[in-house]
């Protein structure tokens, strides 16, 4: 979605931030759903006291969800700060208007 809007992939840090953040949490999801599925597995084979030994697995969705939320909280604070990239499209768009301005002064 940062391709198509103003904000642009590289040229803010908070982009870039929220583009590695999703992309780390997304690996740790995929690199943990096979445990996940396996303990799944498990529990439907279990009974009673077995079931109980199985414990549960609370860390992951609660860093999970801040995360996200830091995530969500990026996208919506947008903090200033743009990357060398974002400042040097900023000058070559500038660039032109402000040769145009000398000119006609």
């Amino acid at each position: 979605m940062a391709l198509g809007s103003r904000w642009g992939l590289f040229r803010h840090y908070w982009v870039v931030f929220s583009l590695v953040i999703t992309a780390l949490s997304t690996l740790v999801l995929l690199l943990h759903m096979p445990s996940v599925s396996s303990k799944a597995a498990a529990a439907q084979r279990a009974e009673g006291p077995a079931l109980d030994a199985l414990g549960g697995d609370l860390a992951h969705p609660a860093v999970g969800l801040v995360v996200l939320l830091v995530v969500q909280l990026l996208n919506v604070y947008k903090p200033r700060g743009m990357t060398r990239h974002g400042q040097r499209k900023q000058a070559d768009r500038l660039a032109p208007a402000a040769r145009q301005e000398a000119v006609l002064s």
